[in-house]
This record gives C-alpha cells, structure tokens and sequence, in this order.
C-alpha cells in the first residue's frame, strides 16, 4: 500500500470516529487533522474539501463491502457481510444519511446496491431461462435498490435493533420473492402473447 492510499486512510478514520458523536456539517477539516494529528495543509494534499473525503470513504468502503464480491460471491452472502459492515459502523452511517447535498450516501449506495440487483436478476433469468428487456431490468433493479437503501436507513436510524442475521433474512426472502413473482409474470406474458 502506498504512503498516499495509507495517509488517505489514516485522514478518512479521523473523520469517521469525529463522525461518530458530531454532525458531519460541524466537523471542519482543522478538527479532521487535529484529530489524527497531521497538519492541516496534508489535507489538502489528498482531498479538495472534506465532502470528497466523504465521497473518498464511500467509494472505499462500498468497494471492499460490495463491488469487490460481485460476480464471485454469492448475493446472499454480499448482503450478511454489508449488514455485518453497516452494524459495526452504524454511527458514522447514521450521520452520514443527513449528508444530502453533493456525495450523499444514498446516491452512493444506491449505485452499488443498483449494480448488484442487476447481477442478481441476470443470474435468476439465465436459471429461470428467460430474458427481460434492457429498460425493464433497468427499472427492476432501480426498484429494488431504493427499496433496498430505505430499509438499510431505517434499520441504522433505528440503531440496528432487528438482529444482522433477521434483517438480512427478510431482505433475502423478499429479494426473492419479488424475482420469483416477476420472473412468473414474464413467463405469463410469454404464454399469452
């Protein structure tokens, strides 16, 4: 690891554990550096203003919780690991929801979680053998997406109190459910056309 990506890394845990019992909004970035005990001008080497080093986290952390899995890792188990992930951090998360000017969470999670339900509805129709238009899925996939990022909301704003293993439970059965009923409703159309 580079010195850059482990300065980077070191400036990015100052913020989360200052995240932790302030607003982010209230957080400057002389608190950021004094904090970790570097100097003010280091910030600026790496990051233009705190909201990229926000941006910065996001785009590290959904990577090693999420992108890094697709593909290889099964949907189910990418979804206990980010749950896992989300109640381990759930302070820093809560207060980065009320981010939602430029680098918001959601639009962050929405991303990835988006790029995953895209993957999980091209593995269930190459099972099912059947095929969706490219809008269709687009649509599907934007859907269960914001479903799935109000409910990570709720969940951490509600500081994780349904157990990790529950919630991922009921997430798993009803991203199923709803594939399983669209993947139907397809075959359905096919039979009438």
């Amino acid at each position: 690891m580079t010195s850059s990506i482990i300065t980077k890394k070191i400036i990015a845990k100052s913020l989360k554990d200052l995240m932790e019992t302030e607003s982010f909004h209230k957080i400057s970035v002389s608190d950021i550096m004094g904090n970790c005990q570097m100097r003010r001008q280091t910030f600026y080497y790496h990051f233009q203003d705190k909201y990229e080093l926000l941006g910065w986290i996001y785009k590290e952390e959904t990577q090693e919780n999420i992108t890094d899995f697709i593909g290889y890792e099964r949907w189910e188990n990418i979804l206990e690991l980010l749950l896992s992930y989300f109640s381990k951090n759930r302070c820093f998360y809560r207060n980065a929801f009320t981010v939602t000017e430029q680098n918001s969470f959601n639009g962050y999670l929405f991303e990835h979680t988006k790029n995953l339900s895209l993957e999980i509805i091209d593995k269930e129709m190459m099972k099912e053998k059947q095929s969706i238009a490219a809008a269709e899925k687009e649509l599907l996939a934007s859907f269960y997406s914001h479903g799935f990022v109000g409910m990570i909301q709720d969940w951490i704003e509600q500081d994780c109190q349904t157990d990790k293993v529950v919630m991922s439970a009921l997430m798993k059965d009803m991203m199923n459910d709803m594939l399983q009923t669209a993947m139907r409703g397809r075959g359905h159309e096919k039979d009438t056309q």
